[in-house]
């Protein structure tokens, strides 16, 4: 008891020895993505095949068939996986399902079958339930269906298709309004996140026709869509998620958007998407505003080929064009929420390159001298704090983890570095932003690209207890403690391969399989002051020999328990931690 006691006055005396000012706020965000985001399985999927024809809402009009998902980790279908520790996702379950009209439905893929068929007249509706069974064992979560012997309608001809297709997650019902699942939702809001971007549901990079064709507001996707994916071969629209279900995810998380516009979108279509917004997202939203993405070459995907031939068009560079979209999207927002709303409520987003600072400078000098003054239509630049590992060969992953810090300290440490962090900083302030430098993105850049050398030492590296401890140093001392604005992880979830571990999870239900998303939740705690000492309290705290230790201690120490109990009524101190020289005492909650 006594080296107990000993041990908690040596943490609280450690806490008292630090001094100086309290630690700012982190402003932290992350990447939206899909991952087991809808109740409906059908929104994931715009597999079709073999349909003769597709409705305006993205309908079959013929018998086909339909990749609904695939869960396999990559690269199972080549008889290999990616993932040292196979690591899969659970599908298995009783999805109830419908569609309206008539037809035979089979399933296949694995350990799958169709059960309780009818068919309802009076609404003209089908009604099965797939069965997914199959876990943990290999190939579990392919399922394929086929439709045969269609029709849409009674007075349809055969081989006429359906409509309304949906597919239910197990526990959902099909009367169910619900859009998103209760796990989706838990994971969203797993940190006390700053900010949702939705770059990756919207399908920024694929979304543009050919110049100069441009989207209009009646192209977009819309809840009745038949996938809320991009259906470029089945009706041309090219957009992902629809704007109606972006707003009902935003007014329930309640917190700001970031939201990517593609550069063909024309006046009225903005117009309209701006109209949306102020009519029917929280007024308490603040709306982030970036054209397209990360727009860099003449030839990447879809936006890069779009800017340059409007650029050739207006005769003016490449990097001029993408700064006066930029502005032209202020204008327009600005038409509809007031000019005042700007560089308030409405935040759009002058984007740059990390590796080439140059482009800003040629975005902020064509606003300057085409436009006026840039702080006055672009709240902020943006960069991406993306890092690998010096050390990505070793087979060791927490060597791996060492190689990440040093590769995070050569962003900050070194000025000639073309990474240089506070390059971009120091140039966002210097224009006067008022949201001064962003990150749109950011966070581990290792494995990627396909690249499978050394690639289980590298994946597992991502999954490390030391994980924690590079995504702090790379938000705290390297990016906030310099002055860095609002910054958000990409992404949310993802499975873990040869593409990336860019997700602070594997598994969108089980949001902490790793310390990347107990790190984040710990940067983005909130804080209370003793004295002059700021203390960062976090309610969930992984285990750890401190945590019994002190556990045992307040539970059995009155006095202590009073002391402690004065540093934050009602919560008790349990471990205090140590990171490159900041103290951080964690508290959670003790019933008495």
């Amino acid at each position: 008891m006594l080296i107990r006691f000993a041990l908690l006055f040596a943490i609280m005396l450690l806490i008292g020895m630090q001094g100086g000012k309290a630690q700012g706020p982190i402003h932290l965000g992350v990447n939206v993505d899909e991952m087991g985001a809808f109740t409906n399985m059908v929104d994931h999927t715009n597999r079709y095949s073999k349909a003769t024809g597709y409705d305006a809402n993205g309908w079959p009009m013929s018998d086909f068939d339909l990749v609904l998902f695939d869960g396999r980790p990559a690269t199972e279908w080549n008889g290999t996986i990616d993932d040292p520790d196979g690591y899969r996702i659970d599908y298995s379950g009783a999805y109830q399902s419908s569609f309206r009209g008539q037809g035979t439905v089979r399933a296949s893929g694995t350990a799958v079958s169709i059960s309780d068929v009818r068919y309802d007249a009076a609404s003209n509706t089908t009604f099965f339930t797939l069965n997914v069974g199959g876990y943990p064992n290999a190939n579990h979560g392919l399922v394929f269906l086929s439709f045969t012997n269609t029709q849409r309608l009674p007075s349809s001809p055969p081989s006429s298709g359906i409509t309304e297709l949906r597919v239910m997650r197990p526990g959902y019902d099909l009367a169910t309004t619900q859009i998103f699942t209760d796990a989706f939702l838990r994971l969203c809001t797993t940190a006390n996140f700053e900010c949702y971007r939705f770059y990756n549901v919207q399908n920024i990079w694929d979304g543009e026709p050919t110049y100069p064709t441009r989207t209009t507001w009646t192209q977009r996707k819309l809840p009745s869509s038949a996938s809320q994916r991009s259906m470029a071969s089945m009706t041309g629209q090219r957009d992902g998620w629809c704007w109606e279900y972006i707003i009902a995810l935003a007014n329930t998380l309640k917190k700001d958007i970031w939201i990517n516009v593609h550069m063909s979108c024309d006046s009225q279509y903005v117009t309209s998407l701006a109209s949306l917004l102020k009519t029917q997202l929280d007024p308490a939203i603040n709306i982030y505003v970036e054209n397209s993405n990360e727009v860099w070459s003449p030839t990447q995907a879809t936006h890069g080929p779009y800017n340059q031939a409007e650029a050739t068009a207006r005769g003016i560079t490449f990097d001029q064009n993408y700064a006066r979209r930029c502005v032209e999207l202020s204008q327009w927002f600005s038409t509809v929420l007031g000019a005042s709303a700007i560089n308030e409520r409405v935040r759009v987003i002058l984007a740059g390159q990390q590796a080439y600072p140059g482009r800003s400078d040629n975005h902020l000098n064509f606003i300057k001298n085409t436009f006026g003054d840039p702080k006055n239509f672009v709240y902020a630049t943006s960069t991406a704090l993306y890092f690998g590992s010096t050390k990505a060969s070793n087979t060791d992953p927490t060597v791996i983890n060492d190689g990440m810090i040093e590769a995070i300290d050569a962003q900050i440490t070194a000025p000639t570095s073309a990474l240089y962090r506070k390059t971009h900083i120091t140039k966002a302030a210097a224009w006067g932003l008022v949201g001064g430098c962003t990150s749109y993105e950011g966070g581990v850049s290792l494995p990627e690209g396909g690249n499978t050398n050394n690639l289980a030492a590298q994946i597992r590296a991502n999954r490390t207890p030391a994980m924690a401890n590079v995504i702090t140093h790379s938000y705290r001392p390297g990016w906030s403690e310099l002055g860095g604005g609002l910054a958000l992880y990409f992404t949310l979830a993802s499975a873990y391969n040869r593409y990336g571990c860019w997700g602070l999870t594997d598994d969108p239900a089980n949001p902490d399989r790793n310390a990347k998303m107990s790190a984040v939740r710990a940067l983005l705690a909130p804080t209370t002051d003793v004295g002059d000492n700021s203390v960062s309290l976090e309610r969930d705290v992984v285990s750890c020999t401190a945590y019994t230790i002190l556990g045992e201690l307040v539970a059995s120490s009155t006095s202590m328990r009073d002391v402690v109990q004065q540093i934050q009524p009602g919560l008790y101190m349990i471990v205090v931690r140590s990171s490159n020289g900041h103290i951080t005492a964690l508290m959670r909650s003790v019933e008495h």
